[in-house]
């Protein structure tokens, strides 16, 4: 038998603590299930196309870095695992900034669609 905790509001209704409950936030707040004055389609620093971008031209620096520190070290005597580490995270680097730069264009992409509709929404 499966053991569920059920928890409950002060005033006895039933409340879901996972934050992922898209239907107790639409009965809180309404259609939407965002507090007002929030916006699911708002532009966080964190969301900015250009940010992302900034971020992953620095950590195109760094995994270059560790890629060429890699190479180096595999010419180095003793200093063969570490080559094969640093090697490693830049190579695993170099996929985060390739995902950083799919992410971003996706982002640019949405938001012009959302403007797109906002605009031929207010005609």
């Amino acid at each position: 038998m499966e053991n569920k905790k059920i928890f409950a509001r002060s005033d006895g209704s039933p409340y879901d603590p996972n934050p992922v409950n898209v239907r107790q936030f639409e009965e809180q707040y309404g259609p939407g299930g965002v507090p007002g004055g929030y916006s699911m389609a708002a532009v966080t620093p964190l969301q900015d196309p250009t940010t992302i971008r900034v971020a992953a031209c620095f950590l195109t620096l760094l995994s270059g870095g560790m890629l060429a520190l890699g190479v180096y070290c595999l010419t180095l005597p003793d200093e063969v695992g570490t080559g094969i580490w640093s090697i490693i995270l830049g190579l695993a680097s170099s996929v985060m900034v390739w995902w950083a730069f799919v992410i971003a264009s996706r982002r640019r992409r949405w938001l012009q669609a959302q403007k797109a509709r906002q605009a031929w929404s207010a005609e």
